[in-house]
């Protein structure tokens, strides 16, 4: 299985390759660009063609990367800061069971205690 894999990107990579070259061999005319009043010089199509390719390709996992990387940073933060909630949680639970119960008397029950006293 592994090499099944192995021969299918080879088999891949070449047929990319010889796409490239068929392209280049093929777009050989030469052709001015003008992009906002730039000229360049005459140079073949296909060169203009791959470079476009090539700075897609370098441009398009750059522009994905940096959203990631500004996510990935808000969650390490906040990881951190839950972290740190979870301790200080911890610790007021060790707080609350260390400290004798003392009987919680609501209002209600300061009422009826006065009733029964009056």
């Amino acid at each position: 299985m592994r090499n099944f894999k192995r021969l299918l990107i080879i088999i891949i990579a070449l047929a990319l390759a010889a796409s490239v070259i068929f392209f280049t061999l093929e777009n050989r005319t030469p052709t001015q660009l003008v992009f906002f009043g730039w000229h360049t010089s005459q140079l073949p199509i296909a060169l203009f063609v791959l470079s476009a390719f090539i700075i897609g390709l370098i441009l398009g996992p750059v522009t994905t990367w940096w959203p990631q990387q500004r996510l990935r940073m808000r969650y390490n933060k906040q990881a951190k800061q839950l972290k740190a909630c979870e301790q200080r949680l911890a610790q007021l639970q060790e707080a609350a069971q260390a400290q004798p119960e003392t009987p919680v008397v609501t209002q209600a029950a300061d009422a009826q205690i006065s009733k029964a006293n009056s």
